[in-house]
């Protein structure tokens, strides 16, 4: 009977030394947040706190993860723990705009540097949000200082580098755009600074042309349907002013002359290259700041693409207001069976760091 349970003992040990094996060959795992605008205050736990404590909550959460079971709902990696992430994405506005005694951008990347990249055993990918990028080429209002890209410069000497850019010292926008890419496991992970603009589309297409096989999931600021005031301003002189209130964040000329308009014009060139390119599978986006998982079917109807809407621990349009409400999201990828599973975590729970599992959304990449 010793023997019996022995050998059943061995086998077991066996067969999850396997399973680990066999899960660590067949998936991706990764945490994506966006929106963290160093700087600024809220209200968090009864009292009034900066950004880097709350993100401070925010990161100890990622830790719980580490032995945490996802939940069984039957998608990628349903019922494991989830472990330590292979990397985490954020996708901008490190920095909030510099108005009403907010830090500037330099004080706010120096944080983010410190909490994220120096502090974290993991990858971090990031893109620039509008409020690094308006830090750096000014905004239709005055900024204090009128310039400073710190957080714009930083997070493309961050990951640039990676993929044969020489370092900058001083931002020059739209030349130091953030686009870079990398294929893990036949899935190319695409990251854009702002939006897939014009000068974006280009890129993104000679990266396709080039590798036609691989599935493409977006990281980006903006929402598929950006607001039209981070466009290009279409009304003479182009710039940026008090009176158009553009922010020339963007390369396409805005198809709207006003900013209360929607711009439905540029969104159907890019709902016309979606449809173009069947290789875009996903598309992640932070800026409209709470958690939703959505279909975009275009302007015109013409396209079905899986998108992906994060919260933001300071700025959330619901958790600023219901702190049970703060969270990221989790990113499963089971390469094998091609599908991509997020959920959302829940990190706040009764003023708790903890982990709740909130909505689920699978898709196939097939």
């Amino acid at each position: 009977m010793r023997t019996i349970r022995f050998i059943s003992l061995f086998l077991f040990l066996i067969f999850n030394f396997i399973n680990v094996l066999t899960l660590d060959a067949e998936e991706i795992r990764f945490i994506y947040c966006s929106d963290l605008h160093y700087g600024i205050k809220r209200n968090f736990r009864g009292k009034e706190c900066e950004t880097y404590k709350v993100v401070d909550e925010m990161l100890k959460s990622f830790t719980l993860l580490y032995s945490s079971p996802l939940p069984s709902d039957g998608g990628a990696g349903a019922g494991t723990v989830f472990g330590e992430p292979d990397f985490l994405i954020c996708t901008g506005d490190i920095s909030n705009r510099m108005q009403k005694g907010a830090w500037t951008a330099s004080e706010s990347w120096n944080q983010f540097k410190k909490d994220w990249i120096d502090a974290l055993d993991y990858p971090v990918y990031v893109v620039p949000g509008n409020h690094d990028i308006s830090n750096a080429i000014g905004y239709p209002k005055r900024l204090s200082p009128e310039r400073d890209d710190a957080s714009a410069v930083g997070i493309f000497n961050h990951n640039m580098p990676m993929y044969g850019h020489s370092e900058i010292e001083d931002f020059n926008y739209p030349e130091n755009s953030v686009r870079y890419s990398f294929v893990r496991d036949s899935l190319r992970f695409m990251f854009i600074g702002m939006w897939p603009d014009g000068n974006m589309r280009m890129w993104m297409d000679s990266v396709m042309t080039e590798d036609p096989v691989s599935p493409v999931i977006i990281f980006t600021h903006d929402p598929v349907e950006a607001d039209a005031k981070h466009y290009t301003n279409p009304n003479y002189p182009y710039n940026i002013n008090a009176v158009d209130k553009f922010e020339n964040l963007l390369s396409d000329t805005c198809s709207v002359d006003n900013i209360n308009k929607l711009p439905e014009g540029n969104w159907s060139r890019f709902e016309r290259f979606v449809k173009s390119h069947p290789q875009i599978k996903a598309y992640f986006h932070g800026d409209c700041n709470y958690n939703e998982f959505y279909e975009w079917k275009g302007v015109n109807g013409t396209v079905s693409l899986p998108v992906f809407r994060v919260d933001s621990p300071m700025k959330g349009e619901y958790s600023s207001r219901n702190e049970n409400l703060l969270s990221y999201q989790v990113v499963c990828i089971d390469t094998d069976n091609k599908i991509i599973t997020v959920r959302e975590c829940l990190w706040n729970k009764d003023g708790l760091t903890s982990i709740t599992w909130g909505e689920v959304k699978t898709i196939s990449y097939k």
